[in-house]
């Protein structure tokens, strides 16, 4: 038999047990719990994402269709630098850069697509002589060229006119050979 107050002992020691227990759980529990509210709010927020996309599809195909039309297409193993480098030359010759030193990188399988890296090291020409290169490089009708990467310093030997380098990806397909 338990006395009164052994009872009530016992039950503070039980309660603060509880309480501590509480304590130490409660602030994990709860960082546990912002924790995966945030990874929810993540994964809603790329679930949103991706269908924007899917819903999209048929608009990205119909521009994907019109760009693979216009897209110069290779025989399978023939070469393509020839094609692009004097493009290349051509539009920098007319608006005035001046190409020093280029050279070619490997094809890229790409899908459907194939592409070519050309590396200019050494380039110079005027702001507006290399904003007009640029602008026709990347308007071509017959070639699908883009600027990917590229640095531009004023030439000290040279006031008015700037020297860098950049990189060229000319994109294409690739016919299998008959």
């Amino acid at each position: 038999p338990m006395s009164e107050r052994d009872k009530k002992i016992l039950v503070l020691i039980a309660l603060l047990v509880m309480v501590g227990t509480l304590g130490i759980w409660f602030p994990k529990a709860k960082a546990a719990w912002q924790t995966t509210e945030i990874q929810l709010e993540k994964q809603e927020k790329e679930l949103a994402r991706s269908t924007r996309i899917v819903n999209r599809r048929a608009t990205v195909e119909e521009r994907y269709d019109a760009l693979r039309s216009e897209m110069p297409v290779f025989p399978e193993g023939k070469s393509v630098d020839t094609y692009w480098l004097p493009i290349m030359d051509n539009i920098a010759r007319t608006n005035g850069v001046n190409i020093a030193q280029r050279s070619i990188g490997k094809e890229e399988n790409l899908g459907d697509v194939t592409e070519l890296t050309i590396e200019c090291r050494d380039w110079e020409g005027t702001l507006d002589s290399l904003v007009w290169f640029i602008y026709d490089l990347e308007t071509r009708k017959e070639a699908m060229m883009d600027i990917r990467a590229i640095t531009i310093k004023p030439n000290a030997k040279k006031p008015g006119t700037l020297q860098g380098t950049f990189t060229l990806n000319c994109a294409y397909m690739r016919q299998a050979a008959e």
